[in-house]
């Protein structure tokens, strides 16, 4: 398995048959899927593990350590993926997990966590996870303060830091149009004003080169279906050594307790944690299937090596700005600083259009993502010429 450091080529003008297409099979015949931001296609290594554990559950004689040694290892490759140390991810089933435990530990030590500051920051447009979580605390006297997205938001954001907010709660890019923030200068920024950072990187981590230390931010969550490869009801949180130990779990899980591997003395109800990270870890966490599938999705990942995602997307973003024609549609700009190469808009100049168009790419079974009057499409390395050919000819038909 090749390192994680090492650099991607530049990308070719052109997209082309990625030569790690066959890490994942083919879709059904006359469908064409390129919205791996909605959820991904698994790799043929996790479906054939999820499948020999599924064919387990007729005899379900899992050992102790099966409980335990799956996980540790996801945390491996997450720190590898995510950037982090092994100790810092605990395994959360969703990004709105981790969310919920900075969200439920304000409301009730805020005095402690942020010496009483009750604003939280964020962008209008982001994922509900990641401002219901948020809107909730507003009956607990917090106040949510969303500004506008798009061009510009990093500096909105930084003009509005100031000693009353909280937390900064964001995403490194847009998940409807893959619009890019400045994730350094915002996290430097926050941490200047005693503000904690709050990162849903959801749809970058996998993609993104993993989080080094230029990127101060206190909480990263994300879920694990989508880029990480994983199955439905995977995700993570990644915590400071300082939040962990000044923050409570959501769960009294049983086996995130010091001495759990040993079932002949759960009654002995300990009080101190397995390790910091477990101490965070969601009920059930061990649930074979789907930890067998996302560490082979993880190790497919690691495979690929960091930057060949976006390096193949912005391949495809390219091709589609030299097939479509410009007075037609709006296309996403080729400009890897601000705007995702992996998740980007493509909408009709005549808004009118929409509707037929989204019909035809439907008839001829092209998978993306209808967001606010255009399409949001996210390649993966099994999307070749062929996919760009489906998409551009399903536009044509009108």
């Amino acid at each position: 398995m090749p390192p994680m450091e090492r650099e991607s080529p530049a990308p070719p003008s052109r997209v082309a048959q990625h030569p790690a297409a066959g890490l994942f099979r083919p879709p059904p015949q006359g469908r064409v899927f390129i919205n791996a931001a909605y959820m991904s296609p698994k790799p043929i290594a996790a479906l054939e593990a999820m499948g020999r554990v599924l064919e387990r559950m007729a005899c379900p004689d899992f050992g102790v350590p099966e409980f335990f040694e799956p996980g540790e290892r996801v945390r491996g490759l997450l720190a590898r993926v995510v950037g982090g140390d092994p100790s810092q991810f605990s395994l959360t089933g969703a990004a709105s997990y981790g969310l919920a435990t900075l969200a439920w530990n304000l409301r009730t030590r805020a005095e402690s966590l942020v010496g009483g500051r009750r604003t939280i920051l964020g962008l209008d447009g982001q994922f509900p996870s990641n401002v219901q979580t948020w809107r909730r605390l507003e009956a607990d006297g917090f106040r949510l303060r969303l500004l506008e997205g798009g061009a510009g938001a990093t500096e909105r954001l930084l003009d509005a830091l100031d000693r009353d907010v909280a937390a900064v709660a964001f995403a490194p890019l847009s998940w409807i149009d893959g619009r890019r923030v400045d994730l350094a200068r915002i996290c430097a920024a926050a941490r200047e004003e005693g503000a904690l950072t709050v990162l849903d990187v959801t749809q970058s981590a996998g993609v993104d080169a993993p989080l080094g230390d230029e990127v101060e931010a206190d909480l990263v969550a994300g879920a694990g279906y989508k880029w990480l490869l994983g199955p439905y009801g995977t995700g993570f949180l990644r915590l400071t050594p300082e939040l962990q130990e000044r923050l409570e779990p959501l769960e009294a899980n049983w086996k995130n307790f010091e001495g759990s591997q040993d079932f002949n003395r759960l009654t002995e109800y300990a009080e101190s944690y397995t390790s910091p990270a477990a101490k965070f870890d969601h009920g059930e966490s061990s649930a074979f299937v789907r930890m067998a599938g996302w560490e082979r999705g993880l190790e497919a990942l690691c495979e690929l090596g960091p930057g060949e995602v976006a390096r193949h997307g912005r391949a495809f973003l390219a091709t589609l700005h030299e097939e479509l024609d410009s007075e037609g549609f709006e296309v996403a700009e080729d400009d890897p600083a601000a705007q995702a190469c992996h998740l980007f808009r493509v909408a009709p100049r005549d808004p009118g259009r929409f509707d037929a168009l989204s019909e035809a790419l439907a008839a001829r079974g092209v998978s993306v993502s209808r967001r606010n009057g255009g399409w949001r499409l996210s390649p993966h390395v099994y999307n070749g010429p062929e996919d760009v050919a489906a998409f551009v000819g399903a536009l044509a038909e009108d």
